[in-house]
C-alpha cells in the first residue's frame, strides 16, 4: 500500500544521521553522494507501483544497481546521459508520476551541490546553472535539508529531511548564502 512505512522514500532520520532501511538495518544518510536523486528515483518507482527488480529489468541493470541508486551510494549524477535517459524512459513506460520523473535531473544537481559544499569546495559554478532556478530544485533542496516534503512525494516519503546531520545542513545553507542568497533563504524559510 502506498504510504506504508516500508514503502516510503526514506524513513524518518534520527538526530545521529542514521535511519533504518526496509530490513531494519541502520543506514548512514549523511555520507551518501546521491541521497536526493535516490529518494526521487524511489518515489518515481513507488509511484509506478513496481519493484526494484522490475525497474532493474526494464533499465537493463542489476537489481543491486537500482538499490544503490536509491540508497544514494551510487549517485545518479555519475550516470552517462544515455543511461540516465533510459532510466527515465523505463520509469515513464512503467507509469511513474511524470512530475517525479521530471525531478530526477534537478535532484542529481542537488546532490552535486551538496557534495561540493560538504567537501568544502566552491559551488558557485554549480549554483549558477539554470537548473537551480527551477522550482523543483528549490523544493528538493528544502526537502533534503529542512524536511519540507513536496506534495507529490508525500504518498511515498516519511516526514523529515533526507540528511539528518545538522552540521552538514548548516554548512550547506551557509555556503549557499555566500553563493546564492535566494536558495539559502528558501532553505532557511523551510525550517
Amino acid at each position: 500500500m502506498k504510504g506504508d512505512t516500508e514503502d516510503q522514500v526514506t524513513p524518518s532520520a534520527n538526530p545521529n544521521g542514521r535511519t533504518k532501511d526496509q530490513t531494519g538495518q541502520l543506514n548512514d544518510r549523511t555520507a551518501r553522494a546521491g541521497v536526493v536523486a535516490g529518494a526521487v528515483l524511489r518515489g518515481a518507482r513507488l509511484s509506478a507501483g513496481i519493484s526494484e527488480a522490475s525497474l532493474a529489468a526494464a533499465s537493463g541493470v542489476a537489481e543491486a544497481t537500482v538499490r544503490s541508486w536509491e540508497d544514494g551510494s551510487s549517485p545518479l549524477a555519475s550516470l552517462p546521459l544515455p543511461r540516465f535517459e533510459g532510466l527515465e524512459a523505463a520509469l515513464g513506460d512503467a507509469g511513474a508520476d511524470q512530475r517525479i520523473i521530471a525531478d530526477l535531473g534537478a535532484a542529481a544537481w542537488c546532490d552535486l551541490v551538496i557534495v561540493a559544499i560538504s567537501g568544502h569546495e566552491d559551488a558557485t559554478c554549480l549554483t549558477a546553472d539554470p537548473v537551480t532556478s527551477e522550482d523543483a530544485f528549490g523544493e528538493l533542496l528544502a526537502w533534503s535539508l529542512a524536511g519540507r516534503v513536496p506534495a507529490r512525494y508525500r504518498p511515498y516519503a516519511a516526514p523529515g529531511p533526507l540528511f539528518a546531520d545538522s552540521a552538514l545542513i548548516e554548512r550547506v545553507i551557509l555556503a549557499l548564502g555566500a553563493t546564492d542568497a535566494r536558495l539559502a533563504a528558501a532553505c532557511r524559510a523551510a525550517f
